[in-house]
């Protein structure tokens, strides 16, 4: 088993991920944390608190703190408010 199988094997869809890719340093931004919503071998499908989906790199994502899931559920949660 290669090192991008034993990835999409350890996060599976649901996963919270954050993808180290999309930080910026000028203007300064965070990364972007989302859900697995796909997993394949060379790729994640991802989406936001928001619902925007993008395609991450196995190598550019690390597990989630547990006060970055926080903030994307409570972002979710406030989504679905009227």
């Amino acid at each position: 088993m290669d090192a991008a199988q034993q990835v999409t094997e350890r996060h599976q869809r649901g996963a919270y991920l954050v993808d180290g890719a999309t930080a910026q340093q000028v203007p300064p931004e965070p990364p972007w944390t989302g859900r697995v919503q796909l997993a394949f071998e060379d790729r994640y499908v991802l989406v936001t608190a928001n619902g925007y989906e993008w395609r991450a790199r196995p190598d550019d994502v690390r597990e989630a703190t547990a006060d970055e899931r926080a903030a994307y559920d409570a972002a979710v949660s406030r989504r679905g408010e009227p």
